[in-house]
């Protein structure tokens, strides 16, 4: 591999930290070799162990501070012996009266994220730039890509480019200003869409998860943007493997947060009660159930106790990543619950994730928008949240479950085989070679 084909990848996410953000990137880093690059990743330190001691030589992870502090629910959050400095919050509330109400002024009016600002990773900055700067000098990289969020991932990128100079590919796995569920009173917002487009002023070319979201990019920085799905890798599917006891039994699964009310799935426990009405017995034949896996959302419960169907819904603990692979494909079927305004284009890589399982998947949600277009592409049907929809799809299946005592699938579907995880790196490879080939913008 030449010099010319080095790339330098900054996510403050990346493996082992379990933070779904780290997958996108890693995916990346693992298939770009095939197409002629090779990346040394640029992230923060997390307390679990790297899992393979070999990939140390090209990931580099530095410390951090959070703003919030010791206790922070940051996935990753980790602060080393070497910085032990307190944090933003430690200091305020550690301080006067003053510093306490303006720092609960702050939490307030702008609540720390790690999708908008004010970031809650901030504290990561210096150190990657510094380590970052360091990378720069020791190699010839041939380009730079940065994966959004948190912000200080393209902030990072922003400042090595101002001083390297390299073309750089800044990628939004979620949107900044333009977020579908971290909303911000309107004077907030256009001040951090100002900050975005400034930080952002430099980048060579963008990168995001769907059409929709490619054009919002588009219109706020007025440059093209590709897009890169997220994708599926059928090399991380174990094989399936059902508890004794669930031979026999119709399980239809969820996997992973909800973000109420962004996803509602009343709908389906509409549906549930309405099917428990008319066939009941049928739904004890097919010993059905409906599974949360880590959904950490109360109104699970609280809607299935009211459709009076608590007795077929159960909420399970979160496992690994592979296990969750493993359970789904394990499943009957897979609820998909779509996003409450179809025209965010909210592509979550969850989606991808019931693709690569092979299952058929039961979409929730307000029918239209391209979550329902790459369903039907993928020979699924598309969303509904019409009750009397739902509750005929569901007893449609059961009635085929109990004949056969599974639903028909055909594994991953041709038209679902261009989102895999290595064709999509091909589209960045592509971006790469076309932005490294050209001469640089003044």
């Amino acid at each position: 591999m030449t010099d010319s084909h080095q790339l330098l990848a900054v996510s403050f996410f990346y493996p082992p930290n379990p933070a779904i953000g780290g997958r996108r990137v890693a995916k990346f880093v693992r298939y770009l070799p095939e197409y002629g690059w090779e990346a040394t990743v640029l992230t923060a330190q997390t307390h679990s162990p790297h899992p393979d001691p070999a990939e140390k030589a090209w990931v580099v992870a530095t410390p951090w501070w959070s703003l919030r502090g010791a206790g922070s629910s940051d996935p990753g959050h980790h602060r080393t012996g070497r910085d032990a400095r307190p944090s933003l919050r430690e200091r305020m509330e550690g301080g006067g009266a003053l510093a306490r109400a303006a720092y609960r002024a702050l939490r307030h009016v702008a609540p720390l994220s790690t999708v908008r600002m004010p970031d809650a990773t901030l504290g990561w900055i210096p150190y990657a730039v510094a380590e970052g700067t360091k990378l720069l000098e020791q190699r010839r990289f041939a380009a730079i890509f940065s994966s959004f969020g948190p912000p200080s991932s393209h902030i990072v990128a922003a400042r090595l480019q101002a001083r390297s100079g390299l073309p750089w590919i800044a990628d939004y796995r979620d949107l900044w200003s333009a977020n579908h569920w971290d909303r911000r009173i309107r004077p907030f917002s256009w001040i951090e869409s100002r900050l975005e487009r400034r930080v952002l002023k430099r980048a060579a070319g963008f990168t995001t998860v769907g059409p929709d979201w490619a054009r919002r990019l588009e219109s706020l920085h007025g440059r093209p943007a590709e897009v890169v799905y997220n994708g599926f890798d059928p090399s991380d599917y174990p094989d399936p493997s059902l508890d004794p006891g669930d031979r026999g039994r119709f399980i239809l699964t969820y996997v992973g947060s909800m973000y109420w009310p962004g996803q509602d799935p009343e709908p389906l426990f509409a549906a549930l009660s309405r099917l428990e009405a008319r066939a009941g017995r049928k739904l004890d034949a097919a010993r059905f159930q409906l599974r949360f896996l880590g959904t950490a959302c109360a109104r699970v419960d609280e809607l299935a106790s009211r459709h009076g169907v608590a007795h077929r819904t159960q909420r399970l603990p979160q496992v690994t990543y592979r296990e969750s692979l493993g359970r789904q494909r394990a499943s009957t079927a897979l609820l998909f619950l779509g996003w409450n305004d179809p025209r965010e284009g909210f592509l979550t890589a969850k989606l991808f994730e019931y693709l690569g399982a092979g299952r058929p998947i039961l979409g929730v949600g307000p029918s239209g928008g391209t979550v329902s277009e790459l369903m039907a592409e993928c020979g699924q049907e598309v969303l509904t949240s019409d009750p009397g929809v739902i509750s005929d799809r569901l007893d449609r299946w059961i009635d085929e479950f109990l004949q056969t005592g599974t639903l028909a699938s055909g594994g991953i579907a041709a038209p679902a085989q261009r989102f895999t995880r290595q064709a999509q790196t091909a589209t960045l490879a592509k971006l790469l070679d076309r932005l490294t080939s050209s001469p640089p913008a003044p």
